[in-house]
C-alpha cells in the first residue's frame, strides 16, 4: 500500500484509518480503493480490532473520487476499473458471510466512527454515511455534490441510508441541490452527533470509540447485523434473526461473564467467544 495516501494505526483496540493526501484534499484512487478494501478486511478480521475510526489529514476529510477518474469511458478506464474490482472481490470473497449491507464500512461487524476533520464530499460523505456514528469538526463541511456533477451517489449510501439518518424530505434536499453544509447544520439535522474544536476531534472520536466498546463484542456484532438487516427484512425475519442470535450470544463464555461480573460488582473483562 502506498503509505502517502491511507495510513492505518491500531492503539488500545482501535483501528484508525487516515486518508493521507492532503494535497489533493484526500481525493480516492483506483488504487486507495483497493488498499483501503485491505485494510476493512484486516479489521473485520482482527479480533485485537475492536473498534474503527476514519479520518483525514489536512483540511479534507475526503474530497471525492480523483477526478482524473471522473468522466472516462473508454477502453483504458474500463480495464483499470475491471482490474479494481477484481482485487476487492479478491480479498472480500474470502471473509466470513455477514447479513451486514455490502458498502466499505456498514460491513465491518464492529463499532466505526467517523471523524469529519474537513470537507466531506462525494464519495467522501458517503463513506461518512456508512459510520455507525459521525463527529464533526468545526472545520468540517458535508455535500452530496453528486447532481452538481452529473451523477447519482457513487456508493449508493446516500439514497438509501441517508433517509434514515436525517429524514427523506432532508434527505432529497441534500442530495437534489448538491448543498455542502456547515459542521453546526449537519449536527442540527442528526447528520453528525457532536460538534467539536479540530484539536479535540481524534480525542473525542477515541473517547466515543471505547465508550462503545465497553460492550462485549459478539454482543455488538448481532446488534449491529439486527440493526442493519431492519432496514431489509420483514417484520418475521427479523424476529426470527433476533431470536436466533439472543440464543447464541446466551450461550457465549462472554455471557456467562456479564452475569458473574454483574454479580461481583466489577468490569467485565471480555474474551470475544
Amino acid at each position: 500500500m502506498a503509505e502517502q495516501d491511507i495510513l492505518y494505526t491500531k492503539e488500545g483496540g482501535i483501528g484508525t484509518v487516515t486518508f493521507n493526501r492532503p494535497e489533493r484534499m484526500n481525493a480516492i484512487t483506483q488504487q486507495m480503493l483497493v488498499d483501503l478494501a485491505g485494510i476493512v478486511a484486516d479489521i473485520i478480521r482482527d479480533n485485537d480490532v475492536q473498534a474503527m475510526i476514519i479520518t483525514g489529514n489536512g483540511r479534507a476529510f475526503c474530497g471525492g473520487t480523483d477526478v482524473t477518474n471522473l468522466g472516462r469511458d473508454d477502453e483504458e478506464s474500463r480495464r483499470e476499473r475491471a482490474e479494481r474490482d477484481k482485487k476487492i472481490q479478491e480479498i472480500y470473497q474470502n471473509l466470513p458471510e455477514s447479513p451486514l449491507p455490502r458498502w466499505t464500512f456498514t460491513r465491518i461487524p464492529k463499532p466505526t466512527i467517523a471523524a469529519v476533520n474537513g470537507a466531506a464530499v462525494g464519495m467522501g460523505v458517503e463513506w461518512v454515511a456508512q459510520c455507525d456514528i459521525r463527529i464533526a469538526s468545526e472545520n468540517a463541511r458535508l455535500g452530496w455534490v453528486f447532481s452538481q456533477r452529473g451523477l447519482t451517489p457513487d456508493t449508493g449510501a446516500g439514497p438509501y441510508l441517508l433517509p434514515y439518518i436525517v429524514g427523506l424530505s432532508k434527505a432529497l434536499e441534500l442530495m437534489y441541490s448538491g448543498e455542502i453544509i456547515d459542521a453546526r447544520e449537519a449536527e442540527k439535522i442528526g447528520l453528525v452527533s457532536a460538534v467539536v474544536p479540530p484539536d479535540q476531534l481524534l480525542p473525542e472520536a477515541k473517547k466515543m470509540a471505547r465508550k462503545l466498546m465497553q460492550g462485549a463484542p459478539l454482543a455488538l456484532k448481532g446488534i449491529k447485523e439486527l440493526t442493519y438487516g431492519s432496514l431489509e427484512w420483514p417484520p418475521s425475519v427479523h424476529l426470527s434473526e433476533t431470536r436466533e442470535r439472543f440464543r447464541s450470544t446466551n450461550l457465549t463464555e462472554d455471557c456467562r461473564e456479564g452475569i458473574r461480573s454483574f454479580r461481583e460488582k466489577r468490569p467485565p473483562v471480555w474474551k470475544g467467544r
